[in-house]
């Protein structure tokens, strides 16, 4: 009996097995299919949007690569999105072409001006030594993103011909996309999730589902407006947190991914760290405390402040002992370590220095900057790597040798991480002796002219007076917002910018406009075909108020070059006020939205250039959409307001003033209006 009431019990089982083995493959299935049949539902009905970073588009009868700038809503919010530099290429490379892709963040990018970035500079470098031979540099790098964007973005870049890779990123790790301290949406450390959660949000589906989450997200409001680094006040990873070896091993993986698809792309990969400022950059915030008694608290905080005053007084051997035994009380203050490193500093032991500065950087509670350890697992990866298409480029090694006794300040950066005109140089020479070693022997090298320098650089790309005072002001502006106020050196950068300032002022003045122009109509001869310059020189003209002579140029930068957005932007905005020329304004406006979607401030100058052509109800359509967008937005309110005036709704349009005045008070155009429709 029990023989055979063994022998059918595994027969049960295995029926059983097979029950749900069968009902689970048919649930599956059945959500392949229901899925599968929305996905071409959502596709038919042209729901959702291309994912791919790059597009194809005809000019002149060839097929052209450019920016999807939709390609960013699958990781930033839609009204945070970045975009990239304007470019344009063949799929294929030319024989005589040696085609070089820059792949990174904003510091690869060449904020806050890219025409004077390290890509531009390397192109002018290899251009001038090696003038028989046509370089190609596309800047593929792009503000505020990291490496969880970088990988697809080089994933696609692999399906197209290229020569060389030039990687250069690191500073938004934790920051960025799904790192620990992010403002983008979810923190994530489980790279596969990160990388299904990505894979989900190509899809229409999952499209579907994104758009429905962020228009019930009770955070919604609180992502609508870029506002720099200061979105990330309070957002705080400090060294001992165990999240960052979750950043550390993603990073890892990602710059892995990245080589390996320049590998297969058959290009050489230029892996390089990153170089930051270390010495006129003190931490944004350094850890409290918390584990100090109270005693321990007093006596701590006597320390740093004693410390302090000596500093101030010059006393800098007395002050290193008062932050010496801070220190020894609390080893994780990132300000003691950079304040102890400016005692180094005065006291000439700059390898002292050097590591109290590093250490400064590394305890830093917001993590803008590429820390020791990601620079450590950039080294490793190149160096490291099997292959001989992956080479490490010593960028950081570059900027400090040629630093103020090896360490980084602001003679080469404008403030943590983006560099001054000769920083970019000293990036691009990294880059450019490497390349040079790649395409040329030693012989041929040596027999080459000199280098282009720096003052001869700076004149070929346009770098005036008048560019020295726009970059000065918008970095100065930046610098006087959080997290950079709270900074201990931020009162003497504000000074020393305010200084270089009122030195520039000559740049924009009516006596220096002919020479400025001569040197662009030079630069422009040389290059016609070169569309940055064009779109310099058009905002140039713009400031000095020559506004027919830079919708001309941006005519032409937009032959040249279609998809650059910038200029139709411009072009439409120069004249959505005018009468004459609304109309064409238009036109302008809405091809700049046929690049970027949803972007407020292109779609608030539409609704004035509708305005301005008597089009009231078409104008206050568009400018609620802005605002739904981005309800602070004082543009936005300042068209609605007119708008509302114009279809005699003055007192709904002087509400809405009043709001523009609350968001931002004593704003002058804001009262400008408001007295304009009240004259009337």
């Amino acid at each position: 009996m029990r023989s055979d009431l063994s022998s059918t019990r595994p027969k049960g089982r295995r029926s059983n097995t097979k029950t749900w083995c069968f009902r689970l493959v048919l649930l599956l299935l059945s959500n392949v299919v229901f899925f599968g049949g929305l996905e071409i539902a959502a596709r038919f009905v042209g729901f959702g949007y291309p994912t791919s970073f790059f597009q194809p588009r005809k000019v002149d009868g060839a097929e052209v690569l450019e920016a999807n700038h939709r390609f960013f809503w699958s990781f930033f919010p839609r009204a945070l999105s970045r975009s990239p530099q304007p470019f344009q290429f063949s799929s294929g490379v030319n024989d005589d072409t040696h085609r070089i892709v820059i792949l990174g963040e904003s510091a690869a990018m060449g904020d806050p001006e890219p025409a004077f970035g390290f890509p531009r500079i390397l192109e002018q470098m290899l251009k001038h030594r090696h003038p028989e031979d046509r370089f190609e540099v596309i800047n593929l790098a792009v503000t505020a993103i990291n490496s969880h964007v970088i990988r697809p973005i080089a994933l696609e870049t692999a399906k197209h011909e290229s020569e060389f890779w030039c990687v250069y990123m690191g500073n938004n790790e934790v920051h960025g996309q799904f790192g620990p301290g992010t403002v983008f949406g979810a923190s994530e450390a489980n790279l596969n999730l990160i990388r299904s959660s990505l894979a989900v949000k190509r899809t229409r589906v999952g499209q579907l589902i994104n758009s429905l989450s962020a228009s019930i997200s009770q955070n919604g409001a609180s992502a609508t407006e870029w506002s720099g680094m200061s979105m990330f006040t309070n957002r705080y990873v400090f060294a001992a947190d165990a999240r960052l070896e979750g950043v550390y091993e993603n990073f890892r993986a990602n710059l892995e991914d990245i080589a390996s698809a320049g590998i297969s792309a058959g290009a050489q990969v230029l892996i390089s760290d990153v170089a930051v400022n270390l010495r006129g950059s003190s931490p944004f915030k350094s850890e409290d405390p918390d584990h100090l008694t109270d005693s321990e608290l007093q006596e701590w905080s006597a320390q740093l402040e004693a410390g302090r005053t000596l500093l101030e007084a010059g006393l800098h051997s007395d002050a290193l002992s008062e932050f010496a035994k801070a220190v020894e009380l609390h080893p994780d203050h990132a300000e003691t370590h950079f304040l102890a490193g400016q005692c180094y500093w005065a006291l000439t032991d700059y390898a002292n220095a050097q590591k109290r500065y590093q250490r400064a950087r590394d305890l830093d509670g917001l993590r803008f900057r590429t820390d020791s350890k990601l620079n450590q697992i950039i080294r490793e990866t190149a160096k490291d790597h099997p292959s001989n298409q992956v080479r490490f480029i010593p960028t950081e090694s570059m900027v400090s040798y040629n630093a103020p006794n090896g360490i980084p300040g602001d003679e080469l950066f404008w403030d943590h991480v983006h560099f001054r005109f000769p920083g970019n140089y000293l990036v691009a020479l990294s880059f450019a002796q490497a390349i040079e070693k790649e395409l040329y022997s030693k012989e041929d090298i040596s027999q080459r002219p000199a280098r282009i320098s720096l003052g001869d650089c700076a004149q070929a790309l346009t770098l005036t007076r008048w560019s020295d005072y726009q970059m000065t002001q918008s970095m100065r502006a930046r610098l006087n917002e959080e997290p950079f106020r709270s900074q201990s050196i931020h009162q003497e950068r504000s000074q020393r910018l305010a200084s270089e300032l009122q030195n520039h002022l000559v740049g924009i003045s009516a006596e220096a406009f002919p020479i400025h122009k001569d040197v662009f109509e030079a630069a422009i001869k040389n290059d016609p075909e070169d569309y940055v310059l064009r779109d310099l020189f058009a905002r140039f003209l713009l400031q000095q108020g020559k506004v027919a002579d830079a919708t001309t140029q941006w005519a032409t930068v937009v032959q040249q070059c279609p998809s650059h957005l910038m200029a139709h932007f411009q072009m439409g905005k120069a004249h959505s006020e005018d009468p004459n020329r609304a109309k064409e304004a238009e036109e302008s406006l809405r091809q700049a939205l046929e690049i970027r979607p949803s972007t407020v401030n292109i779609i608030a100058a539409l609704a004035q250039s509708l305005l301005t052509q008597g089009r009231h109800q078409d104008a206050l359509r568009e400018i609620d959409t802005a605002l739904q967008l981005r309800p602070t937005s004082i543009e936005s309110l300042i068209v609605k307001a007119r708008a509302l005036h114009a279809a005699n709704r003055s007192t709904e349009a002087v509400q809405v003033l009043e709001q523009a005045a609350k968001l931002s008070p004593g704003n002058k155009r804001v009262e400008q209006v408001r007295k304009s429709i009240g004259a009337q």
